[in-house]
């Protein structure tokens, strides 16, 4: 679902760390010899015996927040409820390969032996996994610590990630600047809670693109419906947005309709469910063709004022060509490379403002 290609940085390493305590927890139980009264900080100590005891007993801690309520709730559920989970759990975190396969993505509730209630208990653990990645002062718990040294929060993760291009600068939602960033569910956790914490999963964002009412929010970026499909969508890691796709703009400049287009039938229905998906996206990119286009004419009428021999059209054509360069580097290049195309391709309103008494008019 982004614009622009982007790696996980190399604290990825330890939210990998928190998938796979996540991993070995259910697989114990699954055990069919599980006790569900055996359920305690002693029990999850057991599980991940090489964690510090202590930290595993702040990591149970929380009254009714704790997570060893909903992991009781799921070891008292049945073994083939107990099962499935484990089985569905291993296959959604191997993200490439179901993206690979179409996405199936199963709901929870369809899983054999579950219930409703048994699903709410699941996404519980996974929010509250997902939520401890944030400092607690109050329980002066600072996020997911390994070994006693590797630490890894909400803020570290998300500024490690944003040290880099083009998430250092660009959304790669919107191509916007990204300001101070947001991890962005890629897959809404309260519907495919089994990834809360996957770093395939999370993309910085900006936060005009993680707007819950005017841009994503929790709305998903799959097909609804069996088999909940991703052949149709984008993906931030594995499926971005390839070279080819530029956007185009219909209107006048101050009343745009900027459109993702590519040559390419399959990416063009992926490119539209990404705008759809962050409703605001066309409004914005609107408003940056308005003013984008107002700078571009002074400028270039500037620069043709001091070189006389040079058309509009040249300078045009630079300043399209620098945009290209900066593609991914510099905010909303995709947007001005479309309005520098717009008036060299003399669409109605993109050139009159280009010709004055002083200089030549362009033909």
């Amino acid at each position: 679902m982004t614009l622009h290609p982007i790696k996980l940085p190399k604290s990825s390493i330890n939210l990998f760390r928190i998938v796979l305590l996540q991993k070995r927890l259910f697989k114990a139980l699954a055990d069919p010899a599980l006790n569900p009264n055996d359920i305690d900080s002693t029990w999850v100590q057991g599980v991940w015996h090489r964690m510090d005891a202590e930290w595993v007993r702040k990591f149970c801690l929380g009254g009714q927040q704790s997570v060893l309520l909903p992991l009781k709730a799921i070891a008292a559920a049945n073994l083939t409820a107990r099962r499935a989970l484990y089985d569905e759990f291993c296959k959604q975190n191997k993200v490439v390969e179901v993206l690979n396969t179409g996405g199936n993505f199963k709901n929870l509730s369809g899983l054999p032996g579950f219930t409703t209630q048994l699903a709410n208990e699941v996404k519980k653990f996974f929010k509250r996994c997902y939520k401890l990645l944030s400092k607690d002062a109050n329980r002066q718990w600072n996020g997911y610590e390994f070994n006693g040294n590797r630490c890894i929060t909400n803020r570290s993760y998300k500024n490690d990630f944003c040290s880099d291009y083009p998430t250092k600068v660009v959304c790669p939602y919107c191509d916007g600047e990204i300001g101070t960033p947001e991890l962005d569910h890629y897959l809404f956790k309260d519907g495919f809670p089994l990834l809360a914490c996957s770093p395939w999963n999370l993309v910085p964002v900006c936060s005009s693109c993680n707007n819950v009412i005017t841009a994503k929010g929790d709305r998903p970026a799959i097909t609804i419906g069996s088999p909940n499909s991703a052949d149709d969508w984008l993906h931030p890691f594995f499926r971005p947005a390839s070279d080819q796709v530029q956007i185009k703009l219909n209107g006048t400049p101050q009343k745009s309709i900027p459109i993702l287009d590519s040559p390419d039938a399959t990416e063009q229905k992926r490119l539209t469910n990404h705008t759809k998906l962050i409703q605001s996206l066309s409004n914005r990119w609107t408003r940056k063709v308005g003013a984008y286009f107002d700078v571009l004419v002074t400028q270039v009428n500037e620069r043709v004022h001091k070189n006389p021999g040079k058309s509009h059209y040249d300078f045009v054509q630079i300043r399209l060509e620098d945009h290209i360069i900066a593609r991914g580097k510099t905010a909303s290049s995709l947007i001005h490379a479309a309005v520098c195309q717009a008036v060299l391709n003399k669409r109605p309103g993109y050139v009159e403002e280009f010709a004055n008494p002083n200089t030549p008019t362009l033909k």
